[in-house]
């Protein structure tokens, strides 16, 4: 069999965090020129597919030398900063000239368990939290809330050839299952079933955890709305369990009995309040995330970023925050009507009183 080989590629391993409610790109971009860039996609012919509202703005960081490949690699990292609150940090790996596929399984393995990958993650996205200071508002890394994916980014095979020779030879399910020998015939079609092609010689295959892509352009299109859809994929767990939260708080603060107590009326109306406010606010935020990238006609870009939408189950998420936000204004709404209905049974009690007042008040004149 055809022995083949990596002519240029790399590895990209992204690691994503919630940092903040909102980052105010404007200011990031203004407080650190030097530098930083905004995300532009490139690809001509592709270009109408995909519209960003507002691009994240990307910057290098320092690298550093890893032990891989049998010899020290210099890592490269750029982090990319999202006006939802997100920030990326993704650590470019440069495969070695002539490695085999079976040496990147064998790196991508120990990539995938590498404990010190987070740990170093976790240390430039606190440093950039610090260093773009009041850019990033109402700061606080969600420890729990995080995502992290893997991109195999081939740019030149030895010998080259079209992408079905490709897959007639080597099998890229054993690289995104991070295995080093053979898996099943059904595990192998599973695993290779989100895949595409727009040139013979281009190749994209989707998993839930990683990604492999042939590009001989070297074009970073496809890879940046990879991570695009992670950083939405986030924030939208994130605000699931944000809803939560909120639910839980609703609940232990309404009336345990069916009816509202007229003793408590103000309560209920701050209850109230907070739950309009409550929907407004997630509403603004889960439409911002929603809309942060439009997908305007239905060509390769627009198939892919659907794909992968589609494969990291992000319309479950949506479903279930609207599903919530639906019982928060329910709430909401039950309460205000119940609020009202005391309220007028208060009125009606009032005017009675004045009434029997009034009628004491002239009976007492009369006598």
């Amino acid at each position: 069999m055809e022995t083949l080989s990596i002519k240029k590629g790399r590895i990209i391993i992204y690691r994503l965090f919630d940092v903040a409610s909102e980052i105010n790109l404007s200011l990031v971009e203004a407080q650190a020129r030097e530098g930083t860039k905004r995300l532009r996609l490139s690809k001509h012919p592709y270009m109408k597919a995909l519209e960003f509202t507002n691009p994240p703005v990307s910057f290098e960081l320092q690298g550093f030398d890893k032990h891989l490949f049998d010899k020290e690699i210099k890592v490269s990292i750029i982090a990319k900063a999202y006006d939802f609150g997100v920030i990326s940090i993704a650590f470019d790996i440069p495969i070695p000239a002539g490695t085999a596929f079976t040496g990147i399984e064998t790196v991508s393995k120990a990539l995938d368990s590498d404990v010190s990958i987070y740990q170093k993650a976790r240390e430039y996205v606190s440093n950039l939290v610090q260093t773009l200071g009041n850019a990033v508002i109402s700061p606080g890394i969600k420890e729990e809330f995080e995502e992290d994916y893997m991109i195999f980014f081939i740019e030149g095979i030895e010998p080259a050839m079209e992408a079905s020779r490709f897959l007639s030879i080597y099998d890229p399910s054993r690289l995104l299952l991070y295995e080093t020998q053979d898996v099943s015939l059904y595990t192998k079609e599973e695993t290779l079933k989100h895949r595409f092609s727009y040139y013979p010689n281009d190749l994209v295959i989707l998993h839930l955890d990683n990604a492999f892509v042939i590009e001989p352009s070297g074009s970073s299109d496809i890879i940046d709305i990879l991570e695009f859809a992670n950083a939405q994929l986030l924030e939208l767990r994130y605000y699931d369990h944000v809803l939560d939260k909120e639910l839980s708080l609703i609940y232990s603060e309404l009336p345990k009995q069916k009816r509202v107590s007229v003793f408590r009326l103000r309560a209920y109306e701050r209850l109230a309040k907070k739950l309009t406010v409550t929907v407004t606010d997630l509403t603004e935020v889960t439409e911002k995330v929603d809309n942060a990238l439009k997908v305007t006609e239905d060509v390769y870009y627009a198939k892919i970023y659907r794909s992968a939408m589609t494969l990291f189950r992000s319309s479950d998420w949506e479903s279930s925050i609207k599903g919530k936000l639906q019982i928060v204004t329910n709430t909401y709404k039950m309460l205000y009507d119940e609020i009202s209905n005391r309220r007028g049974h208060l009125l009606e009690l009032w005017i009675i009183i004045l009434i029997v007042i009034e009628i004491i008040l002239l009976m007492v004149i009369e006598w």
